[in-house]
């Protein structure tokens, strides 16, 4: 067992609920303005909905955690979560105990009783008042969950090195079940799908706008950046020694400067075991909104992805930010389900919409090689 910060997969994913252009706003977070078919002029600003709390935001300050009969931890600090195992006759699970979300998050597991591993685990969910729990179940065993009160949620296309996830939960509390705002992110879904097909890839970028990979030099800048953006975040994102323990190494940044500062960033959760990752912790300073950077930091992680033989990108975005949703949609992501009460955003849990794509390394013409670009970038 490992007491750590929480990631993500989430998510990290991650928004400030200020105005945000037509193709703007945030994975899992996102305050951002882009334009999703490019730089051109700036769009007419869509005002992003901040979310009502239903409960009251958990303590994070000192954790007391159950993690089985007779074994508790009491961990001091700001602790968003603590990573654990739990054995058993017929199951082996490895979870994240997610203090800041109230929720369990079933990373790994290996179930020949998946009676036995439901039973572990609801006994964790209640013996610390989490009322979600979230697992990623294969093809092959999904149907299982169901048997025992779990919920189909989405479908994460291609991330188990090309097959599908099938993301199903168990609701513990009427009020996590319930979304009081689901009608209105069925419809602004509706909305987008039914917009005009936009173009395959991003304007170019902005003549004055530097795109690269993030350095470690970048540490301070990007803190400043996301505290700027974020009051707060579902993962310690705005915590320097967080950011410097995952740059470039559990997650890939890419980052947008003018005249040297960073006025856009974005990354890219790594599931390497999966060959999966989750677009997230995207940000846009309100002077640089809706000049189409958000969409050139996805197509620039989604490059790197793809040199680095990952299969899947996907992105958890707020349900009721039409930005971010019209930004993946614009980039050829297909729309795969709706996490209802997912993760805390703004002092309040959030519905977050799953956007996928199947990542495919381009051809190369007879003839040709490669370009060098992202060994450039990355030796930068």
């Amino acid at each position: 067992m490992t007491a750590l910060p929480s990631s993500t997969s989430e998510p990290r994913s991650r928004e400030a609920p200020e105005p945000s252009s037509a193709s703007s706003a945030a994975s899992k977070g996102d305050a951002s303005a882009p334009d999703a078919h490019g730089a051109g002029p700036r769009r007419a600003l869509v005002q992003d909905i901040k979310p009502t709390p239903i409960k009251e935001r958990s303590p994070l300050g000192v954790v007391d955690l159950t993690l089985g009969p007779g074994q508790h931890l009491k961990a001091v600090g700001v602790v968003y979560g603590v990573e654990h195992t739990i054995e058993g006759e017929g199951y082996r699970a490895t979870l994240f105990l997610d203090q800041y979300n109230q929720r369990i998050r079933i990373l790994s597991y290996e179930a020949p009783d998946h009676q036995a591993l439901v039973l572990a685990v609801r006994y964790l969910a209640e013996a610390n008042g989490f009322d979600k729990i979230i697992a990623f179940a294969t093809r092959d065993d999904w149907q299982e969950f169901l048997r025992f009160g779990y919920v189909l949620e989405a479908v994460i296309a291609h991330y188990h090195r090309g097959e599908d996830a099938y993301v199903v939960s168990k609701f513990r509390s009427q009020e996590r079940l319930s979304s009081g705002v689901l009608m209105e992110e069925i419809l602004l879904i509706e909305r987008i799908l039914a917009a005009p097909e936009p173009p395959a890839d991003p304007s170019p970028l902005p003549a004055d706008v530097e795109l690269r990979l993030a350095r470690s030099s970048d540490l301070a800048e990007l803190v400043e950046l996301y505290a700027e953006i974020f009051e707060t975040y579902p993962s310690p994102l705005l915590h320097a020694s967080y950011l410097e323990a995952i740059l470039q190494k559990d997650s890939l940044f890419a980052v947008c400067t003018v005249k040297g500062r960073i006025v856009a960033a974005a990354s890219a959760e790594l599931h390497p075991g999966d060959l999966a990752a989750e677009l997230t912790d995207c940000a846009t300073r309100p002077e640089a909104r809706g000049r189409g950077l958000m969409s050139q930091l996805l197509r620039r992680l989604e490059r790197e992805l793809t040199t680095r033989g990952y299969i899947c990108a996907y992105t958890m975005a707020r349900a009721r930010s039409y930005g971010m949703n019209a930004v993946f949609h614009g980039l050829g992501y297909t729309f795969m389900g709706r996490l209802v009460n997912n993760c805390d955003i703004y002092g309040a849990y959030e519905d977050m919409n799953i956007w996928v794509r199947r990542l495919e390394r381009p051809k190369v013409p007879a003839g040709f090689t490669r370009s060098e670009e992202e060994d450039d970038e990355v030796a930068s």
